[in-house]
């Protein structure tokens, strides 16, 4: 029977069976760019214990105390996800079951603020979807998401149109004596969604899952910092949204308000473990809602004429 077998560089030549006979050796390859020398031995074997041609499996060595690399195998049939065409950019969890099924692969923590972070952010995007119906939702993340957890395309008109609609079914709930078609605010001009051919807009979200702090001017600042280049190449075609446990400090809500930017506070409680004897399981959660949404003043324009913004 035909085998190969693979000895050590340094393996004296005098151990080796008699029953072998050496009739190759390969050249060097390179992996990786690292050298490793590999010595084939094509070897002719008269071995009594082989039987049927078995090949038996070397044993794996596994270290305690370690825990496994990488992730869970995927499914053959997950597509693969180009982050709204940026390669830089990642898709980490598709929902709360799939993240479940990785932290206890990687038997990670419950307790630990990167679970629970990572939690909240899937809670808030599972309800986006099914409420607010976005599309193209991806929960993000890598060195350049520029502090954005869910990137989404949503069309508010579609949870939003009021009984009075126009022959072609779009909303158009605005008095008629109003004719302005942009709205000032803070010194921008800005075009309520009702009176655009395009309804269709981004949505930007971080998510905040807070034990004590609320959201200061730091976190605004930031928001604004990393999104201001978006803003200002498509114009108001987008809102970000900030998903928190906490409310805001008294400076944090006036900068809020004077923000350049169509800004939306969505006010989720925190996913609750009920039964800590199985905390991986998805029955052993209760998932958080909604309490409340807050627009500033240029969000409160840009959705003006709909059935949640008064006039």
């Amino acid at each position: 029977m035909l085998e190969f077998a693979v000895f050590s560089k340094n393996l004296n030549k005098n151990l080796l069976p008699t029953d072998l006979q050496l009739t190759s050796v390969s050249q060097t390859t390179r992996i990786n760019n690292l050298t490793k020398f590999k010595r084939l031995l094509n070897t002719i074997t008269t071995d009594n214990n082989t039987k049927n041609n078995e090949i038996i499996p070397k044993p794996i060595k596994q270290e305690k105390g370690k825990r496994p690399r990488g992730r869970p195998r995927k499914q053959i049939d997950t597509p693969s996800v180009l982050l709204h065409n940026n390669s830089n950019l990642l898709d980490k969890f598709r929902n709360f079951e799939t993240y479940l099924q990785y932290a206890k692969f990687k038997q990670l923590q419950t307790n630990t603020g990167v679970f629970m972070g990572n939690l909240y952010e899937l809670q808030v995007k599972s309800f986006l979807e099914k409420q607010f119906k976005i599309q193209s939702t991806l929960h993000q993340g890598g060195s350049n998401d520029k502090g954005i957890d869910i990137n989404a395309i949503w069309n508010p008109m579609n949870i939003l149109k009021t009984e009075k609609t126009d022959k072609d079914g779009i909303s158009n709930n605005i008095d008629d004596n109003d004719n302005k078609k942009y709205e000032i605010v803070n010194m921008k001009k800005i075009k309520p969604l009702a009176k655009r051919s395009n309804q269709t807009i981004k949505l930007f979200v971080q998510c905040k899952c807070y034990k004590l702090s609320k959201i200061d001017p730091k976190l605004i600042r930031e928001i604004k910092g990393s999104s201001q280049e978006y803003f200002k190449k498509n114009g108001n075609s987008a809102i970000f949204m900030i998903a928190s446990t906490n409310g805001f400090t008294r400076v944090g809500r006036e900068d809020f308000d004077k923000a350049t930017i169509p800004l939306m506070y969505a006010k989720f409680t925190k996913p609750k473990l009920i039964n800590k004897r199985y905390p991986f399981e998805i029955d052993s959660w209760e998932i958080g809602k909604l309490d409340g949404v807050y627009l500033n003043p240029l969000a409160t324009a840009m959705f003006k004429g709909l059935d949640w913004i008064s006039k």
